[in-house]
This record gives structure tokens, C-alpha cells and sequence, in this order.
């Protein structure tokens, strides 16, 4: 198990101790809240859906050193490591390795008792979803130059012409879990009236205006924001159908259009191998 960078389950930490994962609650497991309303002058309540809720997580353990100094002092490194924002959590099994990202609610630490400390980390991940590894593809704006026109006698296949500048690039988003998830889109320039697509559910994301050379947008799909160059804001310019381009179970292919663009206009994105309740 690691957090925020910190392996909790070593022979050798940096500082020499040996630490032991005596118990992990809450980290296979799935809350949902509901609003169910009794029913009246009947028997029973009234059906309600129900929505994953945040995921409390608790780990304790222990850890050995060489000597008391040792121990010590990494117990100081250890409780700095809580701090006030979000952080990764890992936890591997016999499937590979799972992360979370969570917020510390406490991490405690026992004072050192003959070169051994206990320690607890209990910790809230306010995305219920586990995700697998990391991954990051990208695609430009395919060249193309409008067709020839018909040609008579007619002769199959009918080549109509595509118009330059606008045959979408496409890109596959793998999803091997069971829950979908939210990837993080970056554009970048020169690109005029872009538009994302996502082919297996219709989903789309239209942006109404220029981005320059050297410009980029950030589209984070999870949070709907939309900064131009990390900064301001560009959300009232976009317009959005479906789920967000939310990655469905099994994967799915991204591309996108624009009115005029660049050979240098790229689409990129991070997403997971996957996303587990």
C-alpha cells in the first residue's frame, strides 16, 4: 500500500524500517445513499435510486527499525505527509495495482517504543472509483483535399470529395472495468471551432471560437472546466451532449472535426486502463 508516495508496505523504507499492513477497511467496498420516502397508509417504502457515495478508507500498522534514531526521525517524515490536499492512494492485489485519490482525514503515529512505532491513516476518496494505470494518446487533424466529383459512366465506390482541412482523427480510450469514467482533453492550436466526439455513445463536445498557435484548452470532462492555456476560464463558449465523453465500459474511440485547422492541432488525452466500483 502506498500514499501520497509513501510505500506503507516495505522491507526497506529510507530510512531502514520494515513496515507491516495489519489491516485495510474499506477499500473493496461500494456505498450508495438513498432517499426513500415511507409510504403512506401502506406497507413499505417507496423505491429510490441510488447514487455511490464517498468511500471511507482506514489502514494501521506497524513498522521496525534498525535503531531508535531511525525510526524517529521518519516518524516526523511520515506525519508530514497528511498535509491538506488530494493524494494518491495505491493498493496492490493479485489483479495489479489500484489507485484512489483521497483526502486524509488523520494519520497517527504512536511515539517509539524500543525502535517500533503503530501508525493509522484513515482517509475519504470523495471519487468512489478505483482506477488502473495511467494512459495517454493523442491525434492530429488528418490532411485531406476535396475529391475529384463524379466521374461518368459511374463507377463504385462514388468519391464525393472531403472537405480540407476537416477529416477527424480518432483515437482509442480503453476501458477493461466496470464503471465508466471522466478522461482530461487537451487542444491545442491553431484549431477554429473544434468539436469531440465520443462514437460509442454520441456523446460531443463543441468549442465556439479560435485557439491561436501556442495556445492550448484544457477540458477536464470529471469537473466541467474548460481553461484556455491552464488559466481562464473558456466554459461559456462550450457546449456539450451526452455524459462529457464519459468512457464506457469496454473502451471507446474519441475523435474530432474542426472547421479549419493545422497540421499541428493535436487532441490529447488522459484516461485509465480502467475504472472499478
Amino acid at each position: 500500500m502506498a500514499f501520497n508516495g509513501f510505500l506503507f508496505t516495505t522491507d526497506q523504507s529510507p530510512r531502514g524500517g520494515k513496515f507491516r499492513l495489519l489491516g485495510l477497511e474499506g477499500w473493496h467496498s461500494v456505498n450508495l445513499r438513498r432517499d426513500r420516502a415511507e409510504k403512506a397508509q401502506q406497507s413499505g417504502a417507496w423505491e429510490s435510486t441510488g447514487f455511490t457515495s464517498s468511500l471511507p478508507i482506514t489502514a494501521r500498522g506497524q513498522a521496525v527499525y534498525p535503531d531508535a534514531e531511525s525510526a524517529a526521525l521518519e516518524r516526523r517524515e511520515i506525519l508530514a505527509l497528511a498535509g491538506g490536499g488530494q493524494y494518491q492512494m495505491a493498493v496492490g492485489d493479485a489483479l495489479g495495482e489500484g489507485t484512489r485519490i483521497v483526502e486524509c482525514d488523520s494519520l497517527v503515529v504512536s511515539p517509539v517504543q524500543d525502535r517500533m512505532f503503530t501508525w493509522s491513516l484513515v482517509v475519504t476518496a470523495c471519487d468512489p472509483l478505483l482506477y488502473g494505470p495511467p494512459t495517454y494518446n493523442f491525434t492530429g487533424l488528418a490532411t485531406a483535399s476535396g475529391g475529384a466529383g463524379l466521374t461518368y459512366p459511374l463507377t463504385y465506390p462514388l468519391d464525393y470529395g472531403v472537405t480540407p482541412g476537416t477529416t477527424p482523427g480518432a483515437m482509442q480510450a480503453l476501458n477493461a472495468g466496470t464503471a465508466s469514467y471522466y478522461p482530461r482533453l487537451r487542444i491545442e492550436g491553431p484549431v477554429t471551432n473544434p468539436v469531440v466526439t465520443l462514437a460509442e455513445t454520441g456523446d460531443r463536445i463543441a468549442y465556439r471560437g479560435t485557439i491561436a498557435a501556442g495556445q492550448w484548452l484544457d477540458i477536464d470532462c470529471g469537473a466541467r472546466r474548460v481553461l484556455l492555456n491552464g488559466q481562464v476560464s473558456m466554459r461559456h463558449l462550450v457546449s456539450a451532449q451526452g455524459n462529457w465523453c464519459a468512457i464506457p465500459v469496454r473502451g471507446g474511440s474519441l475523435s474530432w472535426t474542426a472547421d479549419t485547422a493545422d497540421p499541428a492541432a493535436t487532441l490529447s488525452f488522459w484516461a485509465y486502463e480502467g475504472a472499478w466500483l
